[in-house]
């Protein structure tokens, strides 16, 4: 209500009264005059919202420039239709080539905005070829023109990437890599090197030498004398040890015996008999 107290204490008509946050050409009217102008704030004081007032401006045309990451575009605008908006009724849309004036007009919108990776604006062109951004517009931007179809797959592809370089879930520094898997034989391997790792190899001390034998026998015929030449208890003395003798030498000892007794045999039946 401010700015239609101002319109009406400095009057510059023709303006354009826009109520609300309409858009695409709703909600706009064109006052020439005083009297509409108070009809039009009788209409905003029953509208629950607020308006706002601008100078008019006879166009020729307006450009839309969009920004989608890093492609850039532009159209142009004209209303074939007689209509003082370029956006409502028929127009006739084209595609130019993008000056480098709109380009940093759109990158200082993306910066004021903490770096908008979409975003569009309007401008309007008068007839006395002076230009107006009367429109800035973020992520609901409205795509023009033959290539909505790529313009799509311009935001699709902008939208992945930020995901996939955001959303990325982060491996913990402490974290320690899985091994890899081990085959059967590696298992194996691994298991018969662990028994054999911790049986310990036989020693020498497990298995008694020859003179270890002996020695415990030299021992043990010792300790039998000192029992025999004690005092006598009444019982036998033990029978002396057998002197520990090779494999080969008592197959030996046990051949003659028999040859012996195979002679004694003969002598005896020879006597009983005689000679045979």
């Amino acid at each position: 209500m401010c700015k239609i107290a101002l319109v009406i204490t400095a009057p510059r008509f023709p303006v354009v009264l826009k109520i609300g946050h309409a858009h695409g050409g709703l909600g706009k009217v064109k006052v020439d005059n005083i009297n509409d102008f108070q009809d039009m704030a009788s209409v905003v004081a029953v509208a629950n919202t607020y308006c706002t007032v601008e100078p008019y401006i006879d166009s020729k045309y307006d450009i839309h420039v969009q920004k989608i990451g890093n492609n850039y575009k532009a159209f142009m605008r004209k209303s074939i239709s007689g209509c003082w908006k370029t956006n409502t009724g028929s127009a006739m849309l084209e595609q130019i080539s993008m000056p480098e004036r709109y380009r940093s007009w759109i990158d200082e919108v993306s910066d004021l905005f903490g770096g908008l990776d979409i975003c569009a604006l309007e401008v309007v062109v008068g007839k006395d070829g002076r230009e107006f951004i009367i429109e800035v517009n973020d992520s609901a931007l409205t795509l023009l023109g033959d290539s909505q179809e790529e313009d799509r797959r311009h935001i699709a592809d902008l939208v992945a990437s930020r995901m996939q370089a955001i959303c990325r879930p982060r491996t913990p520094p402490s974290e320690e890599p899985v091994p890899p898997p081990v085959g059967p034989r590696g298992i194996l391997g691994s298991l018969t090197s662990l028994t054999h790792s911790e049986t310990p190899p036989p020693s020498a001390s497990d298995h008694p030498s020859l003179s270890s034998v002996g020695r415990r026998d030299s021992q043990a015929s010792q300790s039998s004398t000192v029992s025999s030449s004690g005092p006598s208890t009444g019982r036998l003395p033990d029978p002396p040890p057998r002197p520990f003798q090779r494999q080969g030498s008592q197959q030996q000892s046990t051949t003659e015996d028999t040859e012996d007794t195979m002679k004694n045999l003969r002598k005896t039946f020879a006597g009983i008999f005689g000679d045979m």
